[in-house]
């Protein structure tokens, strides 16, 4: 069997060249809740889901949060059963040694991947907000959310090719669907909300809000086609002799910050000059039944991201026809995945449009339920994504969440969220919430805990909160 992870690095890496790799999850609240919370939400954690809920009373007027942050990582490459059966070497005399991959343990492992396996990451950070809540004035919230991530689906056949490389009999790979994008970006949200004056019978209020973005690029890498493919054919006349043949036709579109340049000598800083710049907007609802469920809608991140400096385009295209030593195909296939760069044009890309529906009310609200102590909410949430755009899915994603308070100030969280692109997950989360400072754990997977052989989702949150 033949190794070749030379040629699948320069293959792949070449197709993301110059990507950075680098709201929900900083809502921790929510991600506790299986990311429940467009009912849900109140004060700051509303900005960015449901900005009508600004407005809604709360504990304090006034809410101050200390960089909440969360990330995520989620892959169909493989599961952490065959990652602890077969990368985590094997025990010999008190020491852990790699454990050689036979041709039946890579067949296993492929055997268990999609054609198409998905991984994706998703980093957020609310570098500052705050917001403040009057009933005459409504409610206001402004914060500074970073956003970055990367979204990369890989053909099977990378993993056939780093595992047994250009055989001796010859073989085919093919490369049509591959998708690699990563971003990062910041947003500026100015978020308003109030209630309403008007009087409906079936509602005890109605809130209406909106919010306002304004967007600052960093870096983006996204594709406009890929679909490759080649095989190498030994000469029956001559064993040491191979014809390889295959198809290149990829472009990818990037931009990136200075430092981002490996021909630039900026230095890195944590705020640079944007290369792209744009606006969104969020427009929510949210009334309150008579029989005590609230429910709640909004349509958050509806506007785009204009990149217009330091475009650059990666791109290969044509046939090819070569013969020669083996060795000499795999570096003429490295320099041809390698392709070229030119200067790009500006081009626009859509923010993470999505439509959130949800409810939530209290167990004191249902009769079977009242004789539970303390406080206990259930929430429901769809939320439906408009297009596949910086980690977007039209998949649609339905969650359950539940909070309760047994003791006041220590509120236990847990959900269940189904679709969106992922398996099931149950999420769990807790808090210390006293009336002035509250800190906040999440994890939208913590079956993880209790199946690891299964789990493909990892998932962390956490911030605290000041209130006055």
């Amino acid at each position: 069997m033949k190794s070749n992870l030379s040629v699948l690095t320069i293959v792949l890496f070449s197709i993301v060249l110059h990507t950075a790799l680098a709201g929900d999850l900083s809502n921790i609240r929510g991600v506790g809740m299986g990311r429940t919370i467009n009912a849900a939400s109140r004060g700051i954690d509303a900005l960015g889901i449901n900005p009508a809920n600004i407005a809604i009373p709360d504990q304090g007027n006034f809410n101050l949060n200390l960089a909440p942050f969360g990330l995520r990582v989620s892959t169909e490459l493989l599961d952490y059963g065959l990652y602890k059966e077969y990368f985590t070497g094997v025990d010999s005399v008190g020491k852990r040694w790699a454990k050689r991959l036979e041709p039946a343990d890579i067949d296993k492992i492929l055997s268990q991947m999609p054609d198409l396996p998905k991984t994706r990451v998703a980093a957020e950070m609310m570098v500052g907000g705050v917001s403040f809540q009057n009933p005459i004035v409504g409610g206001i919230g402004f914060a500074f959310i970073e956003h970055a991530g990367a979204a990369i689906t890989l053909s099977k056949d990378f993993f056939r090719m780093a595992a047994f490389g250009l055989e001796p009999a010859g073989s085919v790979y093919m490369f049509d669907g591959t998708a690699v994008s990563a971003w990062w970006y910041g947003e500026y949200n100015v978020s308003y909300g109030r209630k309403l004056p008007v009087d409906l019978k079936f509602l005890k209020d109605l809130y209406a809000g909106i919010g306002i973005k304004i967007i600052q690029g960093y870096g983006i890498s996204q594709p406009i086609s890929q679909k490759s493919s080649f095989g190498n054919y030994p000469d029956p006349a001559n064993p040491a002799q191979y014809t390889l043949r295959g198809n290149i036709d990829f472009l990818t579109t990037h931009a990136g910050v200075d430092f981002m340049n490996k021909n630039s000598d900026a230095p890195i800083t944590p705020f640079p000059n944007p290369v792209g710049k744009g606006t969104g907007f969020d427009i929510g609802l949210s009334g309150e039944l008579i029989n005590g469920v609230r429910i709640a809608m909004s349509v958050t991140d509806i506007g785009k991201i204009t990149w217009n400096k330091n475009v650059i385009e990666s791109y290969g295209s044509g046939a090819i026809t070569i013969t020669g030593a083996s060795n000499n195909l795999e570096d003429t296939l490295k320099s041809v995945f390698k392709g070229k760069t030119r200067p790009g044009e500006a081009f626009d890309t859509n923010l993470p449009t999505a439509l959130r529906l949800g409810f939530v009310t209290e167990a004191s609200e249902i009769p079977v339920l009242k004789f539970l102590p303390g406080k206990l909410i259930l929430a429901f949430d769809y939320l439906q994504g408009f297009n596949e755009s910086l980690g977007n899915t039209t998949k649609p994603r339905f969650s359950l969440g539940t909070e309760y308070r047994v003791f006041p100030v220590l509120p236990l969280r847990t959900g269940l969220a189904f679709g969106g692109g992922d398996k099931m997950r149950w999420a769990f989360g807790f808090g210390l919430d006293f009336h002035y400072f509250s800190l906040d754990f999440a994890s939208d997977n913590f079956g993880m805990v209790f199946i690891p052989k299964s789990f493909q989702v990892v998932s962390v949150s956490l911030g605290m909160k000041i209130r006055v």
